[in-house]
């Protein structure tokens, strides 16, 4: 099924003209500058290095897909009643809920910022009103952009510390890519086992991938070791099902590659294929694995994703 009714950069430049016409984009470069010296009293930011991290948000196919969405939103809005009633209602969230999705990609710094944006925008955009979809769309984008901008590029690779650490407790690369083949090649006929190896990687190689990892054998490690309280021990220790903070804090994982990978992980977490499987059922030697399962699925949900992302073969529908 083709959704690009023309080439892909044809259809991202389109749109994106027609934002801009509305919030030129000099003026969301500006506001990103006016955030970090609000927020973080940053006073030297470059706006051709703005003006760069910006164009990378623009181009994921996850911004794309929201902005598309808010500014058709945006313009039915302008001629449907009974939309335009709720908008005017102070709880009305569900703008805020599609544009948010492009913070999610950049951790809950840009998230933070995004309420900010959002709280103070006639303080960034004194002639536009602040109860629109367009406007949630471009608090989120000034939000990831100073986000991206604050963390800076992270030069570590930390693909080979994250193994390290998965591996000490059982769970191995291939283990890894042979879900992620599993889950992918009814969309992908042409997919190989080394692909799947080289997303996980991919993912693996992100300082957020490592910190989630990091915390989540932690926790399993000091429970195994009653490190913790009694009543923490006692839940985690049983993986009570309405525990939820092992969902939470590994979902971080999932959450850089869009909606798609949270679909993933939700699909991996009922089903439990393979090593997730094996993790959630380790109740031997007091081993504990409460976060570890949730781990692996975050992981395999967003190699997924990015697979997904990345694969021209990739059907939007699996083929049978």
């Amino acid at each position: 099924m083709k959704s690009f009714l023309f080439e892909r950069e044809v259809v991202l430049y389109k749109l994106y003209e027609d934002i801009f016409k509305l919030y030129e984009k000099e003026t969301i470069i500006a506001g990103v500058i006016k955030l970090l010296k609000d927020i973080r009293n940053t006073h030297d930011v470059d706006p051709k290095h703005v003006e760069k991290t910006l164009t990378r948000i623009l181009e994921k196919t996850e911004t794309f897909n929201v902005f598309l969405s808010l500014f058709e939103l945006e313009k039915r809005s302008e001629w449907d009643e009974e939309l335009k009633k709720s908008m005017n209602d102070p709880s009305y969230n569900a703008h805020r809920t599609i544009a948010i999705n492009i913070c999610d990609m950049y951790s809950s710094g840009a998230t933070s910022f995004f309420g900010y944006v959002d709280c103070t925008f006639k303080q960034f955009f004194p002639s536009k009103t602040s109860r629109s979809f367009l406007a949630k769309g471009i608090c989120a984008l000034i939000a990831s952009t100073a986000e991206v901008i604050v963390t800076g590029q992270v030069l570590e690779n930390y693909s080979q510390k994250n193994l390290t650490i998965l591996e000490e407790r059982g769970i191995h690369l291939n283990d890894m890519a042979e879900l992620v083949y599993r889950l992918q090649k009814p969309y992908n006929p042409y997919l190989t086992l080394e692909e799947c190896q080289e997303h996980i990687v991919g993912v693996l190689r992100k300082q957020q991938t490592y910190h989630t990892i990091q915390l989540s054998v932690k926790i399993d490690k000091g429970v195994e070791q009653q490190e913790f309280g009694k009543q923490f021990q006692a839940i985690v220790a049983n993986d009570e099902g309405l525990y939820g903070i092992d969902e939470t804090l590994n979902m971080a994982i999932a959450k850089m590659y869009g909606m798609i990978a949270i679909t993933n992980f939700g699909h991996a977490d009922k089903e439990k294929p393979g090593i997730i499987g094996a993790l959630d059922s380790d109740h031997e030697e007091n081993h504990c694995n409460t976060f570890a399962d949730d781990t692996v699925c975050a992981i395999v949900a967003a190699a997924c994703a990015r697979l997904a992302h990345n694969n021209k073969h990739t059907n939007s529908k699996p083929k049978k």
